[in-house]
This record gives structure tokens, C-alpha cells and sequence, in this order.
């Protein structure tokens, strides 16, 4: 059985008063008592979402410590890259229209939100249906916010069944339309900023992010350079699909090294570009009381790549993945 995590170890009881079997407390395998435990394997939805949040800290404490251990093995000294490259991702905010791309509209219709329901109030949805969400980041973001998973949702979540999951998700209409708004978006905002007349490769499809208020954060402290797959001369836009500020946003270092974490407090219709590469970036437990929605993308100019400066030791091929994503390529 797995060993528990190493947290203070207070007795915690169900809505009658039992004391709660530690095996159901931190969801872990059955405690081989099946039928003959003293204690009760009825966790109440706030003691779940407390002990899923232990949890989620447990794994992104391991994961930046692995992220740490990988970055003491790297050269101290980045890959350099050209002043141009620099001058495109140094932090700053880009405005755009939101009629004129209704982001938010193609992501509720693939959270399957109902009529008159707003993404930062994901999370007061009253009943969860029996058929998952098309959707599998939904399916998490309910699970760290501590509401309980209807059975039928647990067979889908698993590591075996996340193919067909997403497979399902990639070939309905409501993706379709998602991913080919968000190749417009890209065209009209992202292009401009960051194709230096050129052409970029960009990330595609991007990653949408759910958090609901939970005890957990969802993103540990890291820089995209400390994982594999990513390039040096990558530009980083962040675009949250809803107003987001204090424990409900990324925190960001204003430079490479100087850990001056700062909320990126943002409307809808603003997006953050940063060097994420190279500046450590984090979010905290959403605190705030509203969901936030949100996708993020790496782009590299095509000049970085094409062996004329734009980043050391370019070796003039074009990406095939950035991070663990697939690559689009698009010119003006």
C-alpha cells in the first residue's frame, strides 16, 4: 500500500462523528480491510478537497525538486539568443478585441456550459452529471477543487484511458471550432507581436488550464527551460479567458533569476507575453472564490531557427514538438 504523506497527523472524523480509515482519507488503495475496518470510509467533501489539496502539494513539491535536480546538472548559462529575440519577449501585455475572437464562448461550448452560465462560476455547478465531461481538464479541475467524481467519471481518468478520452474530445465539433478560433487568434494577435515579418512556429494546440478555488495550486514554481523540448528562443503568451488577480493568476519573476514574484493581475481581453524560458513562473491556491480559464503557448520566431542568429547552435531544422506539444507554422 502507498505510504502516507508525511503531514501532522490529526485524527479526522465523518459528518457522524467516526473516525475516518487513513486508506479512504488520502485515497489510496483499499486498506486490505475490506468488510472488517473499524473506521469509516465516508470523507465529507471538505475534508476530500483538504486532503486531495496535501496531495497535489506533495506531487509539486516532487516535481520541483526533480526540475531543481535536472537544472543542476544543466550549464549555468542559457543558450543565447539574439537581441531581437530578447526585445520580443520582454513582459508586457497585449490587448485585443474579445468580440472579435469569442474565445470565451468556443471554450464554455466545450466545458458544455449551460445557457447563461460564465467560466468563473464553473465551480458552483450544482450536480455533476453521470456522462464526463467531454472535456478531460474539467474532469480534474472538479476533483482538485474537492467535489466528489460520480463513479463513471473514475473509469475514464485513469492513465489507460486518457487516449480515448482525448481522442473523443479531438474529433468533436465543439474542439474543432475551439482549435480553429484559436489558429485566428493566433494569426491576429500572437503574429504580429512575435513573427518579426517573418513567420513563427507556434504551439498547437495550446494547453487550457481550469482552476477552481481549491487547496492546491496547480502550477509549481518552474521555467520552461528546466524540461525537455523546449527551445531557447521561445516566446511565451498567457491568456486568461476571465478576469484574474491575486491567488487566481500566474506569478512571475520580472527577470531570470531575480524571484520577484509578482500576480499578473488581468482582464479579459489582455495577454501576458514573458520569457518564460528563462523566468520562473508559478500560481498559488486559488483563494479568490472564482474559476479561473485560461490557455497558454510557446511560440518561436522562424527566424531563431533559421540558422541566421536568431538563437546559438541553431541547426536551421524547423521544431516538431514544443514541450509536449505539436507545432503549427504560420507566415503573414
Amino acid at each position: 500500500m502507498s505510504s502516507i504523506p508525511a503531514v501532522v497527523r490529526v485524527r479526522e472524523v465523518d459528518n457522524e462523528g467516526r473516525y475516518l480509515c487513513t486508506a479512504a482519507l488520502w485515497d489510496m488503495k483499499p486498506c486490505g480491510r475490506e468488510g472488517d475496518c473499524d473506521f469509516s470510509h465516508t470523507v465529507p467533501p471538505a475534508i476530500r478537497a483538504k486532503y486531495d489539496g496535501l496531495k497535489e502539494e506533495k506531487r509539486l513539491a516532487k516535481e520541483n525538486a526533480a526540475a531543481a535536480r535536472r537544472q543542476s546538472k544543466r550549464v549555468p548559462s542559457p543558450t543565447p539568443v539574439s537581441p531581437d529575440i530578447e526585445a520580443l519577449r520582454q513582459e508586457h501585455v497585449v490587448v485585443y478585441n474579445p468580440e472579435d475572437h469569442e474565445l470565451g464562448k468556443l471554450v464554455a461550448a466545450l466545458l458544455e456550459c449551460v445557457e447563461g452560465e460564465e467560466l468563473h462560476e464553473l465551480h458552483k455547478r450544482t450536480t455533476l452529471p453521470t456522462e464526463p465531461p467531454l472535456c478531460p481538464t474539467l474532469q480534474h479541475a472538479f476533483k482538485l477543487g474537492g467535489r466528489k467524481i460520480p463513479r463513471q467519471w473514475v473509469t475514464v481518468m485513469g492513465p489507460r484511458r486518457n487516449k480515448k478520452v482525448i481522442s473523443r474530445m479531438h474529433n468533436s465539433a465543439e474542439y474543432k471550432a475551439w482549435l480553429e478560433g484559436y489558429d485566428e487568434w493566433v494569426r491576429k494577435v500572437v503574429l504580429p507581436k512575435a513573427g518579426n515579418g517573418k513567420g513563427i512556429y507556434y504551439q498547437r494546440p495550446p494547453t487550457l488550464r481550469i482552476a477552481m478555488p481549491s487547496w492546491a495550486a496547480t502550477i509549481g514554481i518552474h521555467r520552461d527551460a528546466d524540461y525537455p523540448g523546449h527551445h531557447p528562443a521561445e516566446i511565451n503568451f498567457w491568456c486568461p479567458l476571465v478576469n484574474v488577480a491575486n491567488t487566481n493568476t500566474l506569478w512571475v519573476e520580472s527577470e531570470p533569476g531575480k524571484e520577484d514574484y509578482r500576480s499578473m493581475d488581468l482582464d479579459y481581453g489582455q495577454c501576458l507575453v514573458f520569457n518564460g524560458n528563462l523566468c520562473k513562473h508559478f500560481t498559488k491556491p486559488n483563494k479568490e472564490g472564482r474559476t479561473r480559464v485560461s490557455f497558454d503557448l510557446r511560440c518561436i520566431p522562424a527566424f531563431a531557427v533559421d540558422g541566421g542568429g536568431g538563437a546559438a547552435g541553431s541547426d536551421g531544422l524547423p521544431p516538431s514538438m514544443i514541450g509536449d506539444y505539436g507545432v503549427g507554422y504560420m507566415v503573414p
